[in-house]
């Protein structure tokens, strides 16, 4: 008896074994696949990195991205954002006495003189291309009323950004030991910005002029401190903007925006140890991430992979084509992976608001927002849209009378025309007419031939029973 039962388990153990050897083997894959799934970037020089993609914000590369560091003029594309949401392009800012001379006369400015005015779009430019300190200390005047007030609004704007490292007492970044924010915080902050066309664009020149004011006599020549953006000395030509900065406790901190096709890129160097550094750290960190990750547009992927697998959505219902229905992605949702991964490899999560959620009622310019779909690669999240509502018409069927033009009729004859209502009659006899033809050809063809077919069956059976009665009285 103990004989069978071992041979028995043992049967069992030699079919359960390969079962064992492809679970073993999944697991190690899975644990060799999950150290490899996101490419390993460069080694730079600089103290702090990172390489956030635009869209979905979706880190790329990360080196101490969460350390606080002093940003030194890289502050000022924090100031140059408020100043554009918060003022008007065409607003006059008057230059005070503490502008002027309340910032370090050796730092970066461009020689304004007190009560000199230049307009907010001057001083942007000023801001962004030359780094002028005592112009990003007007402009916070002029817009926060004091500078302690628009520090504050700084730090209530990064905080709403989701920034966690980032205290700014100053609007320039002239060393302050409270003034700090992180790579990660200012890689947040530059994404925002970039959000708005007037700083995109001002964010991008490389050469401006202001002309004489009121004081000056003189044209002020303005050229952009980036080199990328400069396009002089080191080259990156899908460079669209930057911001750089220096001071001798922050040392070196560059702030670089590249494009290519539909993938932005933000990076952000902080206390690099030269000018040459980075730059070529920049280079470096940028090539990384144009090499290995792609984005995909989620409204041309969902169309094709969501929409095909419901019945509804079908080119046989021209009512709920994909042409026509109401619900939509946001165009303006992105989905990016490694170039190692696929479109299917990201886990797809559909989330709808209910009918009386403020969330659901919030306009767009091309919808209302229902929904949304998100994504997450190896518990990353890697992108999302909205799903829109589009209000369109309903199909409606339409009726409308034809008109019946008669060439013989004389235009000049004042006899009532008949109306066009007298059709109505022949319309409707020529529909009963047609069914009253389809019953015939039905009686005819169908229901005549059956009866014959009957008639006979019994004709058939009556004769086999007069056969049989006469057999049985011949016994």
């Amino acid at each position: 008896m103990k004989r069978q039962v071992i041979a028995f388990l043992s049967i069992i153990l030699i079919l359960l074994s390969p079962l064992f050897s492809a679970v073993k083997a999944s697991a190690t894959e899975s644990t060799t696949t999950n150290g490899d799934v996101w490419p390993s970037g460069p080694n730079v020089f600089a103290e702090s990195a990172i390489v956030m993609e635009a869209s979905t914000g979706l880190v790329l590369y990360e080196k101490n991205i969460n350390k606080e560091q002093y940003p030194a003029s890289i502050t000022k594309i924090m100031s140059a954002l408020l100043a554009i949401e918060n003022s008007s392009l065409g607003d006059v800012v008057t230059f005070s006495k503490n502008a002027v001379f309340d910032v370090d006369l050796d730092s970066s400015r461009i020689g304004i003189d007190v009560g000199e005015k230049l307009t907010m779009q001057q001083c942007l430019y000023a801001i962004l291309l030359e780094s002028a300190n005592e112009v990003t200390y007007a402009v916070a005047e002029h817009v926060g009323g004091t500078i302690p007030d628009f520090a504050k609004m700084m730090n209530d704007r990064a905080k709403s950004l989701g920034c966690l490292n980032t205290n700014f007492t100053n609007p320039h970044g002239l060393h302050d030991n409270n003034h700090y924010t992180s790579a990660y915080d200012m890689a947040l902050i530059t994404r925002e910005a970039m959000k708005n066309e007037t700083f995109r664009k001002i964010f991008a020149t490389r050469t401006y002029q202001i002309p004489p004011t009121n004081i000056q006599s003189e044209t002020r020549y303005l050229r952009n401190h980036h080199k990328f953006v400069l396009k002089q000395d080191y080259h990156y030509d899908d460079c669209i903007g930057g911001k750089t900065g220096y001071t001798s406790n922050s040392k070196f901190t560059l702030v670089s925006v590249a494009k290519r096709g539909d993938l932005e890129l933000i990076c952000v160097i902080m206390k690099d140890d030269t000018t040459e550094h980075q730059y070529t750290d920049s280079q470096k960190l940028l090539d990384f991430a144009f090499d290995n990750f792609s984005i995909y547009p989620i409204a041309d992927l969902e169309t094709e992979e969501a929409l095909n697998e419901s019945p509804l959505f079908t080119r046989y219902n021209s009512l709920l084509s994909k042409a026509e229905t109401p619900i939509v992605t946001d165009e303006k949702g992105y989905l990016v992976l490694p170039n190692t991964a696929s479109f299917k490899d990201a886990q797809k999560e559909v989330t709808f608001f209910p009918s009386d959620s403020k969330d659901s009622s919030v306009k767009q310019s091309n919808g209302n927002v229902i929904g949304t779909i998100s994504y997450t690669y190896h518990d990353k999240y890697v992108g999302g849209a909205d799903i829109l509502y589009n209000s369109v018409e309903k199909p409606e069927l339409i009726h409308k009378d034809p008109e019946i033009k008669n060439p013989s009729v004389d235009p000049n004859d004042s006899s009532p025309a008949k109306s066009s209502g007298s059709l109505r009659p022949i319309i409707i006899g020529g529909i009963v007419g047609f069914f009253v033809l389809v019953i015939i050809l039905y009686f005819i063809f169908i229901e005549r031939p059956r009866l014959k077919r009957r008639n006979a069956y019994y004709k058939k059976r009556a004769h086999r029973k007069s056969y049989k009665d006469d057999d049985f009285l011949d016994l």
